[in-house]
């Protein structure tokens, strides 16, 4: 069923995805690179090499053999080295904890055929790629180098038997990552679950030893139920005890002679995890080193954000506004196109988003425009541009003002001129030295993706419309950029809004949101966007899963605005899979236009048939009391062929309807579950105009003789009634006659009496007379 519409959307596509249109797009959501000349080129430069110069103590060969040095890629090591004279593969180095042991990856560098420290130094540009160069007491590296003490081992380790039943090696199976995210549930969430390994039999003297991440846990079981103890790197824990014992990345759970190993954390690595049985009867023993102490120089490069052209706020705060600073704070992607044009990489899941590049994005509160106040890049670090405007009218500089406003998170300074004066901020490169020169940072934007309904406009140019009587049954429907065939269904009425929510017909195939809104008070263009998002906004915010839906509304004076919440940009959706290479969200991509994403559409559109809500189309009320709220309400449905066939009068004409053609034939006689259309296996039957008409004429016959047998109904009462008044009626005139009488009684007797007493006194004056005489 479709709705009039009120030619509110630009018709721009005839359909899409194979549904029926005609829509418009919402804007697409894209990260793109932005510029702004007044703040500079914002390069990263100035970073200069580490020189690692070594304390003057190690002045022989003899001095540096042993010693071990680490090269750092920011806070991370990359490579650990010792010198020695006597190099050997055989020599292994690590750590021995109390429940765990674990080998580090350590490159030995043969020094003893070096004369001189300066042919040490030589020897370690040569076997280290990152060293550039050298002199007679320093190397220069790409990456910090510094001091790494090294501590040695030499612990014996028992062995223990195999688990009967058990042998060899087998890995933790079963974990798998999370996918998607548990609030959207377009992105096929998911969830993560932990790996794990069973075995049972297990008795004293036995063991397993546990190999997860690097780290080589050992458990050893003896008689008894003794709880878990941990020392030199094994775990010893009673055949009879019943509990968990924690390793370094899994669990342990013993239970009746039943190991359960899991691990710790869920996820696919899990499955990685290897249990053996059995422990080696060994001697560990791990090499040391002692540090290779010296001093680093270094310089980072750093990019600078100069403001100081501004000498107004307002323009700066305009400049700015919607925009973002994009910082690329991994290498990893500089042999990409999308790293080297400067473009962030923003089809990778959103918590990667943060590993290559970081945004810093502005936003002004204060703005007459509510798109301004709204952050666009999922995980920004946000800056209110109006706290910068509030600064400078506390009386800092606009420089200052924009350094102090700036959000943490990042390695930012105060740029200043050479006179001391702030000009901006300056970024701190990731990378120490020469290779910080090489980071990006640019100015971004990316479009909200959303869609802006101008009722002011409409309103100026339908200015003849009756409002609201105009409004009633139109409306607006909007798809979701992430899920196939739902939509939320915007349903204006000046009618009493109906209980509960109208039914779907079909909600395995089509997922239709309905929301009403009651436009009777509606006067002007504001007061209709006041209307639409004062009862949507609630509801589409509110704690119906079914309606709580990522999209969401602004009112803007006469605009109303409806945008996505998440601020995933269209190629994320488009493109982003998980683990296995299967894409998490149903991206709305029509081949033929070659477009994709949100759309929007005039009118509402629903699978219900036409009988179910537009036969009930004109009023018909009988006063039947001389009472205002005692009266009888009809409704009579329409059954003119514009009505029936669902088109405004005037817009069609009924020789369009025919079977000439298999587009008309299938608007007519409807279609087969299984065929396909623009693409798409059509899922279910659908009927033609044909069968929705005769599917309302019937609905209306039913109601008219429902109708018809309540005015039946309702004549028979109203007999009743008149027979009841004329009843009544008798029974007073009845009562009435009986009062007269009474009264006439009443007053005869009262004369009677008078008369009586008149006599009785004119009798005795005559006997007084008498008397005198």
């Amino acid at each position: 069923m479709r709705m009039i519409d009120m030619n509110m959307i630009d018709d721009k596509y005839e359909s899409l995805n194979g549904i029926v249109g005609p829509f418009d797009l919402f804007t697409h959501s894209k990260i793109e690179t932005a510029s702004l000349d007044k703040l500079g080129s914002m390069e990263f430069k100035g970073g200069t090499n580490p020189v690692y110069t070594i304390d003057s103590s190690f002045d022989t060969v003899d001095s540096l053999d042993g010693t071990a040095f680490q090269l750092m890629n920011g806070s991370v090591i990359v490579g650990e080295f010792v010198l020695r004279k006597n190099a050997s593969s055989d020599h292994k180095y690590g750590v021995v904890g109390d429940k765990w042991t674990r080998n580090d990856s350590v490159t030995e560098i043969e020094i003893g055929d070096c004369s001189t420290v300066e042919d040490v130094m030589a020897r370690i540009d040569e076997r280290i790629a990152t060293v550039t160069s050298h002199g007679s007491n320093y190397i220069v590296s790409e990456r910090n180098v510094g001091p790494r003490n090294i501590t040695g081992y030499e612990i014996p380790v028992a062995g223990a038997g195999e688990i009967a039943g058990f042998s060899g090696t087998a890995y933790l199976t079963g974990g798998q990552d999370e996918y998607g995210d548990p609030d959207d549930v377009d992105s096929q969430y998911r969830p993560a679950v932990a790996a794990s390994f069973s075995v049972s039999g297990v008795t004293a003297g036995t063991g397993v030893t546990i190999d997860a991440a690097g780290y080589t846990d050992r458990v050893r079981f003896v008689d008894g139920n003794a709880a878990p103890s941990s020392a030199d790197g094994v775990t010893t824990v009673g055949v009879d005890y019943s509990g968990i014992f924690n390793g370094t990345y899994v669990k342990g759970q013993i239970e009746n002679g039943t190991l359960t190993i899991t691990a710790s954390s869920t996820g696919n690595y899990g499955n990685s995890y290897r249990v053996t049985s059995g422990i080696e009867d060994t001697v560990i023993k791990y090499w040391g080193a002692e540090p290779l102490t010296g001093t680093l120089e270094s310089n980072y490069a750093y990019a600078t954000i100069d403001v100081s052209g501004y000498s107004d706020v307002e323009s700066l705060i305009d400049d700015l506004k919607g925009k973002a600073i994009a910082i690329g704070v991994s290498d990893a992607d500089k042999s990409s196109p999308l790293y080297e044009n400067g473009y962030p990489y923003d089809t990778t899941y959103p918590a990667m988003i943060s590993y290559h590049y970081g945004y810093t994005e502005f936003v002004d509160s204060a703005s007459d425009n509510p798109i301004d106040g709204m952050y666009k890049i999922q995980g920004s670090y946000v800056m209110d541009l109006n706290s910068l405007r509030d600064a400078v009218a506390n009386g800092k500089s606009i420089a200052e003002a924009f350094a102090d406003s700036f959000p943490s998170g990042w390695t930012v300074n105060k740029a200043t001129d050479s006179s001391g004066n702030v000009i901006g901020v300056k970024f701190q490169a990731y990378n120490a030295g020469e290779s910080g020169n090489t980071g990006k940072l640019f100015l971004v934007q990316n479009n909200l993706r959303s869609y802006t309904l101008d009722y002011g406009k409409w309103f100026d140019e339908n200015p003849d419309v009756s409002i609201p009587d105009y409004l009633n049954d139109k409306g607006f429907r909007f798809y979701c950029a992430s899920c196939d065939n739902q939509w939320f269904n915007i349903h204006f009425t000046t009618e009493e809004l109906p209980d509960g929510a109208m039914p779907n017909s079909d909600p395995d195939s089509e997922d239709i949101k309905h929301l009403y809104i009651d436009v009777s008070g509606v006067t002007d263009a504001e007061s209709l966007v006041e209307a639409i998002y004062s009862q949507a906004q609630p509801q589409l915010t509110g704690s119906d899963p079914d309606l709580n839906h990522f999209m969401r509304m602004v009112a803007d004076g006469d605009k109303l605005i409806i945008y996505d919440e998440r601020r995933l940009t269209d190629s994320y959706l488009q493109n982003v899979t998980d683990g296995k290479g299967n894409r998490l969200y149903e991206y709305q991509w029509d081949e033929t236009e070659g477009v994709g994403g949100a759309k929007i559409a005039d009118g509402v559109w629903d699978n219900v048939t036409k009988g179910q809500r537009d036969i009930y189309v004109r009023d018909l009320i009988i006063q039947d009391t001389d009472h205002a709220s005692m009266n009888i309400r009809l409704r009579i449905p329409q059954t003119t062929m514009d009505h029936l066939f669902g088109y405004q009068a005037g817009t069609r004409d009924l020789s369009e309807f025919n079977v000439l053609t298999a587009k008309s034939r299938e608007e007519l006689l409807g279609n087969k579950a299984g065929k396909s259309r623009s693409g798409k296996i059509i899922p279910k039957d659908e009927k033609g105009l044909l069968d929705t008409a005769i599917d309302y004429l019937t609905n209306a016959n039913t109601l008219i003789g429902a109708q018809n047998m309540r005015l039946g109904m309702t004549e028979s009462n109203i007999v009743v009634q008149q027979e009841n008044t004329t009843a009544s009626e008798s029974t007073i005139r009845d009562a009435d006659m009986a009062k007269e009488m009474a009264e006439y009684t009443k007053a005869s007797v009262l004369m009677q009496a008078s008369q009586s007493m008149l006599a009785q006194a004119n009798q005795n004056g005559s006997q007084v007379l008498g008397l005198l005489q």
